[in-house]
């Protein structure tokens, strides 16, 4: 009985150890995933603001300088809306991930609870 009771606690951990270490390769993912879009959004930012520079070093008129101000901005805004997508995947993802990961666990669990659950009520 002590060896069979050692041996469900050893499974325990063991299962604990490996969905915590399954749970931690999602948040590094994750994380990789949200830095690389930062680097990227950061970038993106640097070069809006090189372009603004070099827009109004080379001005003629006010209204040219306007127009060409107004694409750069409308050029901002769909980078914008595009990393704001590229974020809500990668949010997605891990959520799919962990999703699986607690389905699992849970499968796992009834599929070792239910045979020791039966054989008690019988």
């Amino acid at each position: 009985m002590q060896k069979q009771t050692l041996n469900t606690v050893q499974n325990a951990v063991e299962t604990a150890y490996e969905t915590t270490k399954q749970a931690v390769d999602i948040n590094a993912v994750a994380w990789e995933n949200l830095i690389a879009k930062q680097l990227e959004v950061m970038h993106q930012v640097v070069d809006f603001g090189v372009k603004q520079v070099k827009l109004l070093g080379e001005a003629k008129d006010v209204k040219t300088t306007l127009a060409a101000q107004t694409g750069l901005v409308e050029n901002a805004a769909e980078q914008a809306m595009a990393n704001v997508r590229d974020v809500v995947k990668i949010a997605n993802e891990a959520r799919t991930a962990y999703d699986k990961l607690v389905k699992k666990g849970v499968q796992d669990a009834v599929a070792t609870a239910k045979p020791k659950v039966t054989k008690k009520a019988a």
